[in-house]
């Protein structure tokens, strides 16, 4: 699994905490900057403080702390010094996410509790002007700090270790090539008889030999030629490989509107498309293999179900930014369906290891487009459009790799409880239970357990 971890550049901690210490449920009032010599202190004022869990992301450098059970009263963004900008999200499981988008060589240090507010405390970067603030109507004035209430126990205030953290990786980018469609399902025709299956293998075959030549790029096509591969055996394809990208090619179709032309990339959308023409995009490319109508996760049935969603906000986040760059290289050749790049909910880019964009490289229900798309020069083009993108996105964000930093892996011994190890660690029971996501405290012989430092 650390393998798959290489694409992300994630210097991962986990605040390891008692449970007891937190409200069941709490509400974000306010959020306030403060400004230090060494970097800013970002305190997030609750009613009650909730648990939290957090972690860091490099290229671009993020500050992300989760709050469990906690809803955001009238919260603006604020900003200021390394901190550019901070955007809030509530998941369906009523966790609210704070990302916090940060500058220069800025980087997360720590998260602690003092009184009602959450610290977190970024080093170097700039420092925010004084008093910074973002607040609900209850809180105006942006004091959220409240230092004449006691800490919550030296636990909450422990700094905890980073288990993991992201350096350069020397390793070839591996990025998986999907041509749409193929053998008995040719996706969209045009009505001058060519077929969408044909047009998204030669692109495809041409993005491919530009890669192939260009220095630590390792490209894989998901076919080769005119044959059928499932869904599943698409994202098997990529998991397999590690892939840092995942890129699938396709040809759109509007026939209500002939007129209707240009390219896109789409990403996935946790919550499905972003509109009813995007989601009727989604469901005809689904069905082309219903077995695969709800393509599930891939991984160790161990996987932290903390880590599976944060490493699919991770490859959500990372899409974005390859979307883009193929629209920008798109814009130079045709004219562009959708700037912003579209989120639909695509089986094949629903695997949470792996960025994954579709593009619908242009429509052939537009005559014109459809004519176009038979020339090899115009599916260069889209090949080589592709390509500048993909490498500009690579350039701008070099895969690293993880090296643990702190910590270490147990295997349990005949005998051993969880209470014993906890105590010859140092740490408490709850911080080994939350970090490898254990839902009892009976262990069996041979388990792996990941163990925090000693605080």
């Amino acid at each position: 699994m650390a393998a798959r971890w290489c694409s992300w550049g994630l210097a991962l901690g986990l605040m390891l905490t008692s449970a007891a210490a937190y409200a069941a449920s709490a509400t974000l009032e306010s959020v306030r900057l403060d400004s230090q010599a060494s970097g800013v202190s970002v305190h997030f004022h609750f009613d009650s403080v909730p648990k939290y869990h957090w972690f860091a992301l490099a290229n671009p450098a993020r500050a992300v702390i989760d709050f469990d059970h906690t809803r955001a009263g009238n919260i603006n963004s604020v900003s200021g010094g390394a901190v550019h900008r901070l955007r809030l999200a509530r998941h369906a499981d009523g966790t609210l996410r704070a990302v916090l988008d940060l500058g220069g060589k800025a980087q997360l240090d720590n998260v602690h509790v003092r009184g009602d507010d959450v610290i977190a405390s970024i080093h170097g970067g700039a420092s925010a002007a004084p008093g910074a603030s973002s607040s609900s109507s209850s809180h105006q004035d942006g004091s959220a700090s409240s230092t004449s209430k006691p800490d919550r126990g030296h636990a909450a205030s422990r700094r905890p270790s980073a288990v993991y953290r992201a350096e350069a990786s020397n390793d070839s980018i591996v990025v998986v090539i999907d041509p749409g469609h193929g053998g008995h399902d040719p996706g969209t025709r045009a009505r001058n008889g060519l077929m969408e299956k044909t047009v998204n293998l030669a692109i495809a075959k041409r993005l491919y030999e530009r890669l192939k030549q260009t220095q630590r790029m390792h490209p894989i096509l998901t076919r080769h030629n005119d044959t059928f591969v499932t869904l599943r055996q698409r994202v098997h394809i990529a998991q397999e490989h590690h892939a840092n990208l995942f890129v699938s090619i396709h040809a759109n179709a509007y026939p209500n509107d002939r007129s209707v032309k240009g390219g896109t990339c789409y990403m996935l959308s946790e919550h499905g498309a972003t509109d009813a023409k995007t989601a009727q995009l989604a469901h005809f490319e689904n069905t082309r293999d219903r077995s695969l109508a709800g393509v599930h996760f891939s991984g160790d049935p161990t996987l932290n179900a903390v880590l599976t969603d944060l490493f699919q906000n991770a490859s959500i986040e990372d899409a974005d930014d390859v979307a883009q760059n193929i629209i920008h290289q798109f814009a130079q050749i045709e004219p562009i369906y959708r700037h912003k790049p579209p989120r639909a909910n695509f089986a094949v880019l629903r695997d949470p290891m792996v960025p994954s964009v579709l593009c619908e490289t242009a429509f052939l229900s537009n005559p014109h487009q459809a004519k176009l798309m038979g020339t090899r020069r115009f599916r260069n083009e889209l090949a080589d459009a592709m390509y500048k993108g993909i490498v500009k996105y690579f350039h701008n964000h070099p895969p690293e790799k993880m090296r643990a930093t702190g910590g270490s892996m147990y295997t349990v011994k005949p005998g051993d409880t969880l209470s014993g190890i906890a105590s010859r660690q140092g740490v408490s029971e709850n911080a080994i239970m939350d970090i490898n996501h254990l839902h009892s405290k009976t262990l069996q012989a041979g388990q792996k357990l990941q163990l925090p430092n000693h605080p």
